[in-house]
């Protein structure tokens, strides 16, 4: 079901050449700067150390080890659809998120001002795919098992919180445009379905 959603995420979010197409066009790309350069004016130096901080936590360098931990401790409990669940879900973001930034090979941007650099593609946004997908599986499997309203409103808006403030940091950075991380959101919101619809299949099949 994974594979297929998969298959199905990966067509769906073939969608994305429309949009990147109107960003390629010089209105879209202009206002794409403007918002990046606005984002820009709030930059001083406790704000840019929080979003270093977002950023770090939406990097590979603290994903991949807290998913390996997540997962390996979930399969050591007996919680075997739940780390597949986890670890296909990462590996399925990453995937797509590869697959896309080879296909558009759009370019980061030149701004002056940036507090990182980096050499890869830039759309989509990888920190959005992953941060969408990752909180919102943890949304998904954390839900139904709080009992108290205010504890379920917390999760949820910790996690729409923390999505946001990973995208948002990306552009304050300067290492991806606006488009870049809505396009990055798109991507893994279409993923986390398919990864809910496999598992909601999965469960369905055992009644």
């Amino acid at each position: 079901m994974l594979l297929v959603g998969f298959a199905v995420a990966l067509v769906a979010t073939a969608g994305l050449v429309t949009l990147h197409d109107e960003i390629l066009k010089a209105s879209f790309e202009q206002r794409d700067q403007a918002i990046q350069s606005w984002v820009h004016g709030f930059a001083q130096p406790v704000l840019t150390e929080v979003m270093r901080g977002l950023s770090w936590i939406g990097s590979p360098y603290m994903l991949v080890p807290a998913v390996t931990l997540a997962a390996g401790l979930m399969w050591w409990r007996r919680r075997k659809d739940n780390a597949v669940l986890v670890a296909s879900a990462a590996l399925g973001g990453v995937a797509l998120d590869e697959v896309m930034k080879l296909h558009f090979k759009r370019l980061r941007p030149d701004v002056p001002w940036a507090f990182v650099h980096e050499h890869s593609f830039s759309f989509p946004s990888g920190h959005s795919v992953l941060a969408m997908v990752m909180y919102g599986v943890i949304v998904y499997k954390t839900h139904g098992r709080l009992r108290s309203k205010w504890a379920k409103s917390a999760l949820v808006v910790g996690a729409v919180v923390m999505v946001a403030g990973i995208g948002v940091s990306r552009v304050y950075l300067g290492v991806h445009y606006p488009s870049d991380v809505l396009g990055g959101y798109f991507v893994g919101a279409v993923w986390l379905a398919a990864v809910i619809g496999s598992d909601m299949w999965v469960d369905a099949q055992r009644i």
